[in-house]
């Protein structure tokens, strides 16, 4: 009797064990039996028209976009109603409808927080991105939770679901059943910055660039004369002082640019503190007042930009003199085409006003620059130093190739009543001599033959008879 009894206990723990571990296996496995029917597409019918508010939400942060009436713009409400991305919204709205199912699984409430597709403010484990579309009047239209990708949500699935681009989904109304899709979703998180319309301004055919530093001796003037023109010039150049190019690359100043957030019009005054202002003019008649300034804090950087654009553009064509009517005619379309591409720039990039944008350091470095930093000092020309005048060349005396031996100078006969006194011959001048330093010579030595002497007689005496010619 003890015996069978013993055997009815063992019995009735080893059935409850059993079924514990049932309980346990059945939190997490591929039960198709159970839950909703299985369907092609996550959200069948899904109309995007109808959506006009989109709320991402999890445990960390969230973000609330709302879709005009017309559906020609939407807002963020977390930056103070900038604009939304409608390429962005319309990506996530269309992926969503066209979005099938690859499998499904019955998950007990249990595990959801071990696949992460709890719903945000119930837990603070496990807590997915939920996704909320909500349609007119704040009508909830459809509700989903992003938990994670199969092959790192453990347990049994994860043998069975693997690969980098799927995702479990809770849909609450579908109860204990969790779809997996080929399609991460990524991009529904909820960060407000994501979710911003990126269109910025433009600055094309830079002409001048002004800059007013918080400090008046660190601002400077640069423009170019035409847009043909690739270097730029210092335009307030002090004497002796010439833009270094090198050190100032800004022909692409703020063209095609980008930004990474967006501050609410009412944090403009701390983001810009100390800012450095500048003024860009181009040759198509745009002028955009920027203001940008760095902000430290947390040991990191910032920078924050904001800007005014305005811009000078003709009303009409002044007409060429004797113009045909036909080059008339085309010019004037070509004019009116131009115009309003202008009028279009101008109205988009004038909605950027107001407001403050985070942007990179790469964005605005240039507009940081110290004037001692970007200017050179050109060389001067010296005078040449006053000095004594330089001695004049004596021409050197040419060498006598063959001087005539000098004849002899007859003598004079003496008169008979006075003897005549001898008479003195010049002698040979020496030389003149020179400072002239002396020339290296590179051809052999000339030998210069002497002089010859002049042979000097003296004069006869007194009583001596003069020759008498013989007669013949």
């Amino acid at each position: 009797m003890k015996i069978i009894l013993l055997l009815v206990i063992l019995a009735a723990l080893i059935g409850t064990a059993v079924i514990y571990q049932n309980q346990q296996n059945a939190s997490l496995n591929t039960a198709t039996k159970q839950g909703v029917k299985s369907r092609e597409q996550l959200i069948p019918g899904l109309d995007m028209t109808a959506v006009q508010k989109l709320r991402l939400k999890d445990a960390k942060s969230e973000v609330n976009i709302t879709i005009d009436e017309d559906r020609k713009g939407a807002k963020v409400a977390e930056r103070g109603g900038y604009p939304a991305s409608l390429d962005r919204i319309s990506t996530a709205l269309s992926d969503l409808r066209e979005q099938k199912i690859a499998s499904k699984l019955q998950v007990l409430k249990g595990a959801w927080a071990e696949i992460e597709v709890q719903p945000p403010g119930e837990s603070t484990e496990g807590v997915g991105t939920q996704v909320e579309l909500i349609g007119s009047g704040d009508k909830p239209l459809h509700t989903l939770i992003l938990g994670k990708q199969p092959d790192t949500a453990g347990g049994q699935s994860s043998t069975q679901f693997s690969g980098g681009s799927q995702r479990m989904i809770r849909i609450p109304e579908d109860g204990d059943t969790i779809w997996v899709v080929s399609n991460t979703f990524f991009d529904l998180e909820p960060k407000p910055e994501s979710w911003l319309d990126k269109a910025f301004i433009d600055v094309q055919k830079l002409k001048e660039v002004t800059v007013t530093a918080p400090k008046a001796d660190e601002g400077w003037k640069v423009g170019r004369a035409d847009e043909n023109t690739t270097d730029f010039t210092l335009l307030d150049a002090k004497t002796g002082e010439a833009l270094d190019s090198a050190k100032l690359p800004i022909g692409s100043l703020l063209s095609a640019p980008t930004f990474n957030d967006v501050l609410a019009k009412d944090k403009a005054g701390d983001a810009l503190k100390d800012a450095t202002k500048a003024k860009i003019t181009t040759f198509d008649g745009f002028t955009y007042d920027v203001q940008v300034a760095k902000q430290s804090k947390d040991s990191s950087d910032k920078y924050y930009l904001s800007v005014t654009v305005s811009a000078d553009i003709p009303k009409t064509r002044t007409p060429v003199k004797d113009e045909k009517e036909e080059d008339k005619k085309k010019k004037d379309e070509e004019f009116a085409t131009t115009k309003k591409t202008k009028e279009d720039k101008l109205a988009k990039e004038q909605k950027f006003a107001g407001w403050v944008y985070e942007v990179s350091e790469y964005t605005v470095n240039n507009l940081f620059k110290k004037r001692s930093e970007i200017v050179k000092v050109v060389a001067k020309a010296e005078a040449p130093t006053p000095s004594a005048p330089a001695p004049t060349p004596v021409p050197a005396q040419p060498a006598p190739s063959a001087a005539p031996a000098t004849p002899p100078v007859p003598a004079t006969p003496a008169p008979t009543a006075t003897a005549t006194p001898p008479m003195p011959m010049p002698a040979t001048p020496a030389p003149a001599t020179t400072t002239t330093p002396p020339i290296s010579v590179t051809t052999p030595p000339v030998a210069v033959p002497p002089l010859p002497k002049t042979e000097i007689k003296p004069a006869p005496s007194p009583d001596a008879n003069p020759a008498v010619p013989e007669k013949k």
